[in-house]
């Protein structure tokens, strides 16, 4: 089994002046790390997890050795406005019985606004929304 979960979702950041980044560049595979979207949450006017097309896949693998999953499930996005802190991370779970043993492994993708909703997004790309 997997010591982590293939990553079957990636994110992009949109920014007021009209430029999107990425978690993995679509040309070269590469990652870009969210301090990006941290430093600039202030200029963040659109955020959304996206699934792995089979080309993108190929080129993260071939760039960075991640191994990605590509599945057809549909894209999540949020718009943000002026003053809303954007609320964005892969959280994985480990489900072990009592001696140890590990029963399954789950990843979800979260997605909200402070103070307003969230949601958990499962691998499959099914969706459960939680109103704050």
């Amino acid at each position: 089994m997997a010591e982590y979960r293939p990553p079957v979702y990636f994110w992009i950041a949109e920014f007021e002046d009209g430029k999107a980044i990425a978690q993995f560049d679509p040309d070269t595979g590469k990652e870009n790390l969210f301090r990006v979207v941290e430093e600039n949450q202030d200029k963040l006017v659109a955020f959304g997890w996206h699934p792995f097309t089979d080309k993108l896949s190929f080129q993260v693998l071939q760039a960075t050795g991640i191994i990605t999953a590509p599945l057809p499930n549909p894209s999540f996005r949020i718009e943000l406005k002026k003053g809303d802190k954007l609320i964005a991370w892969r959280r994985n779970f480990v489900r072990i019985n009592v001696s140890g043993r590990v029963l399954g492994r789950e990843t979800y993708y979260i997605l909200g606004l402070e103070g307003k909703r969230i949601i958990y997004i499962r691998e499959d790309g099914t969706a459960m929304e939680e109103a704050a």
